[in-house]
Formats: C-alpha cells, structure tokens, sequence
C-alpha cells in the first residue's frame, strides 16, 4: 500500500505521540535518546520528517536502552501505549529493538500480517552495542549476531529477501540452522551475546538491529554519546552533536533528496491502516 500524501502526513502526527511519550520518560529519568535514520537526515534537511518517510526512529546507548526497557514497566501511559519486545510479547522475533505501539490503532506490515501481534502505529528504539577496537574481531562479532537474530526470526516466521546469490546462499544456511536449534535457546543466546563485549571505553558501537549492512550501522562512539539538539517537527530533540560524520558513513551524500521516483513510502509494506481514536485530528 503506498500511502497518499494526506493520509501520510496524518500518520507521522500521529507518529509523533508516540516519540513523544518516549521524550517523556527519558526526560523524567535523564536518559539520553536521540534521532537517528530517516528522521535524523528529516531533521537536518527538512527540520521535520522526510516527506516521504513513514516511520520514526530512536537510537540509545545499551545502557540507557535497558534502563528505558525498565521504566516503561512502571511509567508507560499504558492506556495509550504499549511497549513491544519479545519479553512483552509472545512470538515477537524483533529481539534487538523496541517499539512504542499506539493502542487502538493499526500499522500492518505483509510479513507480521499472519502472526498475532499488536500491530499498532510505533517509534522504533534501538540500542547500539560496543565493539572490539579490532576491525577483524568486530567484523566477525557484528555479522554474527545479524545471523543469529534471522535465525530467530525464519524460526517465528519472518521472511528475508536477499538480493546476491552470496547472501541467499548464507541465508539457507541459517534456516537450515534455524530448524534444527531450539528456538528458546537463539533467543537466550541473542539475549546474552551482544553484552560480551560491553566496554565504555571502546572506539566502535553497533547498531545490531540495522539488518545486513554491518559496514554501514559501525559508527564512532563519539558520533552517539555526545548531543546537542535541534527542530524536528517544530520541537526540539536530541541528535549526534556530529551528525554530519554520523550520517556521511551510513548514506554518503544526505543532503542531496534522491530522484522523485526513489521517493517512496512503502519500505514498511503496508497491508493495513486505521488511525483508531485519532481519524479526525
């Protein structure tokens, strides 16, 4: 479903509610959050959301990432919201984020439609783990873990479209794995992987959760522990006080929108949506 520009618009207000409840509590218990991805690039370039963009998302460092995991048990507006992890929520494959859900609402995306799952509109929160000083030694950790989580998730029934012929090869491997490593087991193991190297003091962080480009989601560390903050959608928020590092490594030239017919908003692929309680704001 691609979604026209009204009802997309009206879908990232509503997004915004959301970043805002996270913005609540991080404030109230002084963690640090920040902009990342298509929001970031939308802060910077538009001082708002990428026209075309349709989702929100949120990064933090392991620890403050915890911390939020566990305010939200006791500071969530649960009448309003609900927090999305696989301890929250059985069948959930999305082990290495969060999700904020809007409660009453509807985001349906082709590969969740079958599973039965709160599929509400979300901000995403990522947590970005340390990594070896050792580019070898951090190569093999970081690409390791991306097979582990789509073991995980073939195993609940997530489906991952490879491009190369490399990367369908390793992913018949890892369904072949998959089916024959008890899924309780994946999940102890991706809990508990990425605090092997937990190390303040480390040159590299990585967003594990950033899919099959372990290139592109290793960034400094300076590049997301020092902030500052500007406009996003009229307010401000927090973002890399080096953006400009932080975003040339992951996309090159930001600043520069990519041709109108790249500007999609069907990444997600939508097969539903309801804006519940909030049709008529």
């Amino acid at each position: 479903m691609n979604l026209t520009p009204d009802t997309l618009r009206q879908l990232q207000l509503i997004e915004l509610k959301a970043l805002d409840e996270v913005k609540r509590i991080c404030e109230l218990h002084n963690l640090k959050y920040f902009l990342i991805a298509g929001n970031l690039i939308g802060a910077i370039r538009h001082k708002g959301f990428i026209p075309w963009d349709d989702d929100i998302d949120i990064g933090m460092m392991r620890s403050d990432y915890d911390k939020f995991i566990e305010y939200c048990k006791t500071d969530l507006d649960t009448e309003h919201f609900f927090l999305q992890t696989p301890s929250t929520e059985k069948g959930n494959a999305d082990f290495e984020l969060a999700r904020i859900r809007i409660n009453g609402t509807k985001f349906v995306e082709k590969h969740r439609k079958d599973l039965n799952l709160h599929n509400g509109i979300f901000v995403e929160v990522f947590p970005y783990d340390d990594l070896p000083d050792s580019n070898l030694h951090s190569f093999f950790y970081g690409n390791t873990f991306i097979m582990l989580k789509k073991a995980a998730g073939v195993r609940l029934g997530y489906h991952y479209g490879e491009n190369s012929k490399l990367k369908k090869a390793v992913l018949a491997v890892i369904t072949f794995f998959s089916k024959i490593i008890p899924l309780e087991k994946l999940v102890k193991i991706l809990d508990t992987y990425h605090l092997k190297y937990q190390n303040p003091n480390s040159k590299w962080v990585f967003l594990i959760a950033g899919g099959t480009s372990y290139k592109k989601e290793r960034h400094l560390r300076s590049t997301v522990t020092e902030l500052t903050t500007t406009e996003f959608e009229g307010k401000q928020y927090p973002i890399p006080k080096d953006y400009d590092t932080f975003l040339r490594e992951q996309y090159g030239d930001y600043m520069t929108p990519p041709p109108e017919d790249k500007r999609s908003n069907d990444y997600h692929t939508i097969e539903e949506i309801d804006f519940g309680p909030y049709q008529e704001e």
